[in-house]
Parts: structure tokens; sequence; C-alpha cells
């Protein structure tokens, strides 16, 4: 019975997830080739909550907007591979686990570090894919100067702030969602106590 509703709330907080993500994607400003939206803290929140098991999340969004669902920023279907912005949602697999290594951690510091890395592993993958689309599959090489120009220096400020945000907002939630671990900690040290 326990196991029961272990997996049913797993199934349902990897939902909320995955439907936090498709939503973030959705809140975009065009300002260039690469939008703004609130992607990357979907990113923080969805790695700092499910730990190393997010990874999933963003597969399962990545093959939802490859087979045509409408669940990328500008929509969804196999030629989005061609958008220069398409390395950025690829780089959000590895990015996930790196942070999800904090997802227990009691240490902020941690977490915000962890965060940093996994937004410098999402630039690389997006700064390195537009490399290679606007080489190749535009005809129009940039230089990597120019590319984090474009990429990452509009958003670098922004994501960073983020990063601390959503560490201070999954702080707060890490209480929330996992009650009964820290329930089961006070009654055990009561126990003790008793004892």
């Amino acid at each position: 019975m326990f196991n029961d509703y272990k997996k049913i709330k797993e199934l349902t907080m990897a939902s909320m997830m995955l439907a936090l993500m498709i939503i973030a994607s959705k809140i975009s400003i065009p300002i260039g080739p690469i939008p703004l939206t609130l992607q990357t803290f979907a990113v923080f929140i969805i790695s700092l909550v499910l730990g190393k098991k997010a990874s999933i999340i963003f597969i399962i969004y990545l093959i939802l907007g490859l087979i045509g669902l409408p669940v990328f920023t500008s929509g969804g279907g196999i030629e989005y591979i061609f958008m220069p912005s398409f390395g950025f949602i690829i780089g959000f697999i590895p990015a996930s686990f790196v942070i999800g290594f904090a997802s227990r951690s009691n240490k902020f510091y941690l977490k915000y570090i962890l965060s940093i890395l996994g937004l410098f592993i999402i630039n690389v993958f997006g700064v390195a894919y537009m490399y290679i689309i606007f080489k190749y599959h535009n005809a129009n090489p940039k230089d990597l100067m120019t590319l984090v120009n474009i990429g990452v220096a509009p958003f670098i400020f922004k994501d960073m702030i983020i990063a601390i945000l959503s560490c201070i907002i999954y702080s707060r939630l890490k209480i929330v969602l996992y009650k009964e671990k820290y329930d089961e900690n006070i009654n055990f040290n009561e126990k003790k106590i008793i004892k």
C-alpha cells in the first residue's frame, strides 16, 4: 500500500514538473535568435525537486517536442533541430543531472554553485549547437564571441538571479515536499530522547 502511494506521488510530481517546463517555455519574449523565456527557472526548480531523476523529465520534454507536440517555445516538430536555440534544450538534460546532486543538501551555497555549473553546461551546449547550425545549416558562420553575445550575454544576469531565487524557493518547498521524512526524523529523535 505504501509503495503504491509512493509511486502515485512520484508520478504526480513528475507530471507537475513536466507541465511547469512546458508553461515556462511558452512564457517568451522574442529578442533575437534566442528568445527570453523562463526555461532556466524551470530547469533549476525541476532539478532541485526531482534530483538526478529530473533528466528523465527533460528527455520526455525533448521527445514530445520532436514528435510534433507544441511544447517548445516556438512549437514543435523534428524541424526544430535546425533552430539555433535547440542546443540549449539538449543542455537541459546533463545540466539537470548536475544540479540534481544538490537536491537533498541543506547547504544553500552547494545548491547555488551546482545551479551555476548547470547553467554553464546549458550555455556550452547552446553556443556549440549555434555554431554548428550557423556554419553548416545556415551557411552563415559566426565566431564564438559573437555567438556568446547572441545566446549568453543578454541572459546571464537574469539567469544568475533566477538561480538564487530558485534555491530560495526550493529551500521553502523542500520542507513541504518531504514533510513525511521530516516528521519521521522528529518522531525518531523524540523516541530516542524518551528512551
